[in-house]
């Protein structure tokens, strides 16, 4: 068994990333009319099946390879099985540098090599340097690529299935079936997470606004809201929403198509079309008014002059009873130590606390400057 082939690029291994995988996509992309073959001995799947596209991808299993030049870079581990007319080793890194860090790394060099290509001139110089050899320059190739736009999708949500998780998984499995790129980030404490790899997963944090801001959509697909306030937070950030037919949307002023997307509960008829080329924008969404004006009392509370005090404390014998460590203090303290602390520390250490102890008396309050 052989392979004949103009031209052959040897590459031991094709990484699921990295540079000089990216470096063949652009070269297969550039040169396709060309007769080459990338030949490999193991190789990730996507990027297979992205250089097939363009050029022939052989896998290597010890045939005769018969070709008029043939190209090596870090592994020439198979150069006897190559009848070329011409070798060449393309220098992809710093060897100068790399033997700095590995002194007794093997260098990629055989005598069958009769040219030696640098991807820049550093690669170049440094070549030389530590082999002596000249070493030619030519940069990598480069097809700039109009980008499709990546859909930014964002949740702040449960993912129990009342709160819409099977939808979500079936709105991902839509997105990837249309080939719509996307990124959805969801802000959650389930720990059972839906497997794609576009979701990613963030822990539960309070202040998500600028998150919200800077996605195209909120998503929330529950079976049913009584009011919904990362949807209002969205809307009020100019973030228009995808979400279920939730009687109380209508509600809350969401309109299909302008203000956000609704979706049918059992996902048929999803607009993909529309949520990606129709995202809505400048709707000048505004909340409901609430009512809490007219439920409480208006009495005057005390509570935001009382944050601005400071209170210096005595300990007193609980905590060493109780061998327990001050929070603040970060150790247990002595019998009448003192030390100042904030208001709602003094009101937790005075007796509101789990154990309704009293670890300190107050010795005064500071009066702020």
């Amino acid at each position: 068994m052989k392979l004949t082939c103009t031209n052959i690029y040897y590459f031991y291994f094709l990484n699921i990333i990295g540079g000089t995988e990216t470096f063949l996509y652009q070269l297969a992309k550039k040169y396709q009319d060309y007769d080459i073959a990338i030949v490999y001995t193991r190789a990730d799947p996507d990027q297979l099946a992205r250089l097939k596209k363009y050029v022939k991808c052989i896998e290597f299993r010890g045939q005769e390879i018969y070709c008029k030049n043939a190209f090596f870079n870090y592994g020439i581990d198979i150069i006897n099985h190559v009848h070329a007319e011409k070798y060449s080793l393309v220098v992809h890194a710093d060897y100068e540098a790399i033997l700095q860090r590995n002194p007794g790394i093997k260098l990629p060099i055989h005598p069958k090599i009769t040219q030696y290509i640098g991807v820049s001139k550093k690669a170049c110089e440094a070549f030389t340097k530590v082999t002596g050899k000249p070493c030619k320059l030519c940069y990598n190739p480069f097809t700039v690529e109009e980008p499709k736009k990546v859909l930014h999708l964002i949740s702040a949500t449960r993912l129990s299935r009342e709160k819409g998780k099977d939808r979500m998984r079936t709105l991902m499995k839509l997105l990837d079936e249309a080939g719509i790129p996307f990124l959805w980030t969801i802000f959650t404490n389930d720990k059972d997470v839906i497997d794609n790899p576009s979701a990613i997963y963030m822990q539960p944090r309070l202040d998500i606004t600028g998150y919200i801001k800077n996605a195209d959509y909120l998503v929330q697909l529950s079976n049913d809201e009584g009011y919904c306030y990362s949807v209002v937070e969205a809307l009020t950030q100019d973030v228009p929403v995808i979400v279920t037919k939730c009687p109380v949307f209508d509600e809350l002023g969401l309109e299909n198509g302008k203000n956000c997307y609704l979706l049918d509960f059992d996902m048929t008829n999803v607009p993909l079309d529309d949520i990606y080329n129709k995202i809505p924008k400048n709707f000048n969404y505004q909340p409901l008014k609430d009512c809490w004006d007219t439920l409480f009392e208006p009495t005057k509370g005390t509570y935001q002059e009382d944050l601005k005090k400071t209170y210096t404390v005595r300990a007193l014998p609980a905590y060493k009873e109780m061998k327990k460590i001050d929070a603040g203090l970060g150790r247990v303290p002595k019998i009448g130590e003192e030390w100042n602390v904030d208001y709602n520390r003094m009101i937790t250490l005075t007796g509101d606390n789990k154990y309704q102890v009293q670890f300190v008396e107050v010795v005064k309050e500071i009066k702020p400057l």
